[in-house]
């Protein structure tokens, strides 16, 4: 048969199978098989953009040849961003063994150790979960409260839980500047420890967390390990399209997939909180870095600089608090990405001339194209389909079936790569959202901060606090509202008037799914943009018996979760809203309780803990890994976000 002759959809079904037959048979384990993998979503990806930049780019306007070229540019970016993850992803380095080879060597030396807790406005309730963390180590550290909030009730909390509360007179330099006047504290005082852990203010610390970090110090060119973040409460969108229990975390690809990528070429960086620093690495760089507001990753580069590597121990070790609405997750990524671009410009960015080498450069650049490719092309995929119905203008001039022949192909391995690469860790409907959610933000953010690199405001994200409401955030909802008003207008007319046969090219079949992509993208960030009620405080299971005592009865009830608020348990009769009297659980002992809420099945109870049966819930939540989230997706995942959908 002559190729001419072949239907253009046949290559998009031949590598469908292709990936059907092979991927499943290779593992992330083998070098080899990552190589192959990543070879061919590579080698896909060139042969798609040397056709789109030989036959794809239409010239015959200045107005098509401006939003030709224009949208070819931003995706040469963004393609060339995720290729470098690809090339990044071709190693993996795995330090659990180093862990149990080194614990012999922590024992018989037993450096010393600290832990800072850094804090500004969070909770005392949460600061109390954190401690509580801190203080169940099975290595000893000193635990540090560094209070930048200078609050008198922080005070209050350290002196009952005996840990040490350390100020300051101003905020300069935000979590740096505290972090540099706690070691001052310690060195004026010549209490230095050798190693120094940091942990935000929401994250609980497991109990392993102290020795397996250190145990890495064993080898004297490491200057700082970092473990990863989990989170114990659905995220934003987690939340809104009810899949927490189907749903990964959107960071579950970076920490467990890419940073053990960058530990096998040397480049990983630190993240901030769940990190530890080697103090005598830290005195040779001259402190916490304060050039940038995203002071742990310029560490890494710091450390680099002068001879020390960041190991990535990709062990659960602690676990915090996702941002619980749209805000809170808005403010942090656009701090990172304001850090990001500070590091790019500073003397020790992409072209620094210290001591970096080719690799470090390449993660830097990686980075870079991270946040100046991928949100202003998510931003032009949302628009240019609504640019196409109402002008007509296209961003390629190549008939259906060549566009078919050459980008089915790449969507299809690359998808598959990055799906057997990361385990399922990735939905890509729900990272275009997420992305989409913050991207104007972003690449304002990051263009001004190239252009004008210097100091800018710290904002804290905000955890814990009043989510009883339902809150809408008008402004990000409008802006999703006019595209999808836009987009289905759009589809409307291209279908639907009379001019459009003529008004459109025969590209109108593939904009219109495209489009549709684009409306579904948008429904859901709508979605995400009315943020319902949650609970207070996030529920661990509990299994086992309890007595609920009230007067001279005492009845045995089912357990099935708890929080510092609150308890439930089965249903199986007899039960009024309103009724009084005591709990006994096992782990707490007796237990004022009320029953509040009442179903077919459960029944639910709040409760008041004393300061120390709230210290033994900790230990029960954290200390045994109860606050599990999911690692993984599956076709679960899909029907969870259906079904979330459906509901909204």
């Amino acid at each position: 048969m002559n190729p001419a002759e072949i239907p253009s959809y046949f290559w998009g079904l031949a590598t469908l199978g292709l990936c059907l037959l092979i991927f499943p048979k290779l593992r992330p384990a083998n070098p080899l098989h990552r190589l192959i993998v990543s070879g061919a979503a590579i080698g896909s990806i060139l042969i798609y953009m040397t056709w789109r930049m030989v036959a794809t780019l239409d010239l015959d306007t200045p107005g098509s040849a401006l939003l030709s070229v224009g949208f070819f540019m931003l995706e040469v970016c963004s393609t060339l961003g995720g290729v470098l993850v690809l090339v990044v992803l071709t190693r993996r380095r795995d330090r659990l063994k180093d862990v149990s080879g080194n614990i012999r060597w922590l024992h018989v030396n037993r450096p010393s150790a600290a832990i800072f807790i850094c804090t500004c406005n969070e909770d005392v309730g949460i600061l109390d979960r954190t401690i509580t963390g801190a203080l169940n180590q099975n290595y000893p550290a000193k635990v540090f409260l560094l209070d930048d909030g200078r609050r008198p009730e922080v005070e209050a909390l350290c002196r009952r839980r005996d840990v040490e509360w350390l100020t300051r007179p101003d905020n300069a330099h935000a979590k740096a500047g505290n972090m540099n006047a706690g070691l001052a504290t310690l060195a004026a005082r010549g209490e230095m420890p050798d190693f120094i852990a940091i942990l935000d203010a929401d994250f609980v610390a497991l109990p392993n967390f102290m020795s397996h970090c250190v145990a890495l110090f064993q080898d004297p060119t490491v200057g700082v390990v970092q473990t990863p973040q989990h989170f114990f409460n659905p995220d934003p969108l987690q939340h809104r399209i009810k899949g927490h229990l189907d749903l990964p975390d959107e960071q579950r690809f970076f920490f467990d997939t890419l940073l053990p990528a960058k530990d096998g070429w040397g480049t990983a960086f630190s993240c901030g909180t769940s990190s530890v620093v080697r103090t005598a690495a830290l005195a040779e760089i001259g402190g916490f870095p304060t050039d940038s507001i995203t002071e742990d990753m310029l560490l890494s580069i710091r450390m680099k600089e002068h001879g020390f590597v960041t190991a990535y121990l990709n062990e659960k070790l602690s676990l915090g608090l996702a941002p619980e609405g749209i805000g809170e997750y808005c403010t942090q990524r656009i701090r990172w990405c304001i850090g990001a671009m500070q590091i790019m410009r500073s003397a020790d960015g992409l072209f620094s001339r210290k001591g970096l080498g080719w690799i470090d450069r390449m993660s830097l650049l990686e980075t870079l194209l991270y946040w100046m490719g991928s949100f202003p092309f998510r931003l032009a995929c949302l628009l240019v389909p609504i640019l196409y119905w109402m002008t007509g203008l296209t961003i390629m001039d190549a008939p259906i079936g060549e566009l078919a022949t050459f980008l089915l192909p790449r969507i299809l391995v690359e998808a598959f790569a990055i799906s057997w690469y990361s385990n399922g860790r990735i939905l890509p409907l729900l990272t275009d959202t997420s992305q989409l959610l913050v991207a104007p933000e972003i690449v304002a953010a990051s263009c001004h901060t190239l252009l004008f690199p210097g100091e800018r405001p710290f904002k804290v994200t905000n955890k814990g606090g009043d989510r009883s409401r339902t809150v809408i955030h008008w402004k990000l909802l409008s802006r999703f509202a006019v595209v999808l008003l836009l987009t289905v207008g759009g589809m409307l007319f291209g279908y639907g008037s009379p001019l459009a046969p003529t008004f459109f090219s025969d590209q109108k079949g593939i904009v219109a799914f495209w489009s549709m992509y684009n409306v579904l993208v948008c429904i859901i960030a709508i979605i995400v943009c009315v943020e319902t009620p949650r609970r207070a405080e996030e529920r661990a299971p509990i299994s086992g018996t309890a007595l609920f005592s009230a007067g001279d009865s005492a009845t045995p009830v089912r357990l099935l979760d708890i929080s510092s608020s609150g308890v439930a348990f089965a249903n199986e009769g007899g039960w009024r809203i309103g009724d009084r009297g005591t709990i006994s659980i096992r782990e707490l002992g007796e237990v004022p309780a009320i029953v509040a809420r009442i179903t077919d099945r459960v029944v639910g109870a709040k409760i008041l803990l004393s300061p120390q049966q709230q210290v033994a819930l900790t230990h029960f939540q954290f200390a045994g890994d109860r606050m599990r989230t999911p690692d993984v997706s599956t076709l679960g995942s899909v029907l969870a976000l259906i079904r979330g959908l459906a509901l909204n």
